[in-house]
Parts: C-alpha cells; sequence; structure tokens
C-alpha cells in the first residue's frame, strides 16, 4: 500500500508540473506593447506566478474596447479615458482604474526644434502654417484622441490638408513613416524612446503642459472566463509589488523614470 501510495503521489505531482497555465488575453495600447514596457511587466508576473499565461495583444485603445465588448480580451490597458468611460457605462467592466503615467511627446526631423514654439498650441499652429508634413495615426487609439484635442487647441482643423498623413496604425508604424518622410508625429514617450535608436527623428523640446500628461486605466472585463485571474494580475500590477517592478522594469529598459505607477 505504501508503494501504491508513493506512484500515485508521484504521478499528482508529474500531472500537475504538466498541467496548462491558466491563460489571460491582456489587450493593450500599441504604445505600452511597443515600448516593451507590458511584456517586461508580464515577464516579471508570470515568473512569480508561473501557472499564468499572459497572452499580450497591441491594438489602439478603440479596439482593444472592442476585443474586450466581444469577449476577445480578459485585461484591458488603455489611455482614451472618453472611450473608457462608455465601456464602463456599458456596465462592463468588473474593475477599472488608473495604473500608469507617461508623456505624449511631439518628434520631428533634426534641427526642427529651431523653428517650432516652444509652447503645444502655438507648436501646432506653426506646422500648420508652414505647411509641414504631419504625420497621424488616425486609428482611434488615445494617441490619435490626444492629437485632435492638441489640434483644436491650436485653432486648427488639419483634415482634408496635403500636409496631413494618415496612417491608421499603431505607433511603432507611424513613427516609421514619419521619420520617411522627415515629418512632424505625436507619439508617446516610451514608444518614441524606444525606437529612437533607429530613427533620425528628434523629439521637439516643448514646456512641461499638463496637456501632455498621459494617463493609463487598466480594465477587468466583467464576465471573461478568466475573470478571477485578471483580477489577481490587476490586483499585482497596482501594489506595492507591482509598483516597485514597474519602477524597476523602467531602469531596466530606459534607465529612468518614463512610466510613472500610480499611487508610488
Amino acid at each position: 500500500m505504501k508503494g501504491r501510495g508513493l506512484v500515485t503521489a508521484i504521478a499528482v505531482l508529474a500531472l500537475s508540473a504538466c498541467s496548462t497555465p491558466v491563460r489571460v488575453i491582456v489587450a493593450a495600447g500599441t504604445t505600452v506593447v511597443d515600448s516593451g514596457i507590458l511584456d517586461e511587466l508580464v515577464s516579471r508576473y508570470e515568473e512569480e506566478y508561473p501557472d499564468v499565461e499572459l497572452s499580450v495583444v497591441g491594438e489602439s485603445t478603440a479596439q482593444v474596447l472592442e476585443l474586450g465588448r466581444r469577449g476577445g480580451a480578459d485585461l484591458l490597458i488603455t489611455h482614451a479615458p472618453d472611450l473608457e468611460g462608455g465601456f464602463v457605462a456599458e456596465g462592463l467592466a468588473a474593475r477599472y482604474e488608473p495604473v500608469l503615467e507617461s508623456r505624449f511627446v511631439l518628434a520631428g526631423p533634426a534641427q526642427a526644434g529651431q523653428v517650432v514654439p516652444s509652447t503645444v498650441g502655438a507648436a501646432f499652429r506653426e506646422i500648420a502654417r508652414r505647411g509641414d508634413l504631419f504625420v497621424s495615426r488616425s486609428d482611434g487609439s488615445g494617441t490619435y484622441k490626444k492629437e485632435l484635442q492638441l489640434w483644436n487647441l491650436a485653432g486648427v482643423d488639419p483634415s482634408g490638408m496635403s500636409w496631413y498623413l494618415e496612417t491608421g496604425q499603431g505607433m511603432g508604424f507611424t513613427l516609421q513613416v514619419a521619420d520617411q518622410r522627415q515629418a512632424f508625429v505625436l507619439s508617446e514617450l516610451g514608444a518614441f524612446l524606444a525606437a529612437a535608436p533607429y530613427l533620425s527623428l528628434e523629439r521637439i523640446p516643448l514646456t512641461d503642459d499638463p496637456v501632455l500628461v498621459n494617463p493609463y486605466q487598466i480594465i477587468v472585463v466583467k464576465g471573461s472566463p478568466t475573470e478571477s485571474v485578471a483580477l489577481d494580475f490587476a490586483d499585482w500590477l497596482t501594489s506595492a509589488e507591482g509598483r516597485q517592478a514597474i519602477i524597476s522594469a523602467n531602469r531596466d529598459l530606459f534607465g529612468g523614470m518614463i512610466y510613472q505607477p500610480v499611487g508610488s
């Protein structure tokens, strides 16, 4: 009996070791995917919790929220509060709270900072006045929503202008197009820094304007098959341990703080 019990115990351990991790689909804005920060955090979490597999999908915020509506994702990380508000109002969020904060930056051809004013509204007005090429994501992303806000702040409607190019694509691709065309582009800072070694574009110095602040929110989709596990990941991200992981990931990727954890 003792021998049979030992064999049974070994078999149970073997099955446990071979069990498939719980898969949670994390849909996030392309900025936090392209910058590498989300992959770093996923790696740290999976190392600590090997029974969970976090599969990352990078899309615009509008597409991320639609994935959540269709049941195609369990946890969302987005940065367009007006769009998120609609999702929450529909009763689709089991949890909704801020998690990270970064900034938007204006990038352009080398030496462009010498001809563009240092305030946000004036910079966008001058780009329009000069007819300088500007590449827009135009994809329903949080970055695109912010860009529209900045054009409105500048009192400019760029739609249909010959100097206004629309990619309908993510941050990384749009930065490549702007670089190829030597155009201006609005970017999230982390995504720009990740791509900067491969670009000739430079960050345009602008005054430290609150309008450039870029908050990210985390949403756990209500009724998801893995809602409880997604909630656990959300708990970790917003805990002291998660905030420390965010700080560590920033240092490893950028040598300093680009994505500020909320509550730190």
